[in-house]
């Protein structure tokens, strides 16, 4: 068995040192949009379309 500690036991220390939970949360939503755009990107490419026909497609 491990000495590891528990993520529940550590969190609060981790949070507050990256800012607070408000701070987690926007780290959160710029990794969705990053993550977002790139699976956009690739699903464009697939299909063989500009950016542009993309931006017209969608307005």
């Amino acid at each position: 068995m491990t000495d590891f500690p528990k993520w529940s036991d550590v969190r609060a220390d981790i949070v507050a040192a990256s800012g607070g939970e408000e701070a987690v949360a926007e780290a959160r939503r710029r990794n969705q949009a990053y993550i977002d755009g790139y699976r956009l990107a690739e699903r464009r490419k697939s299909l063989g379309m500009s950016q542009t026909e993309v931006a017209d497609l969608m307005g």
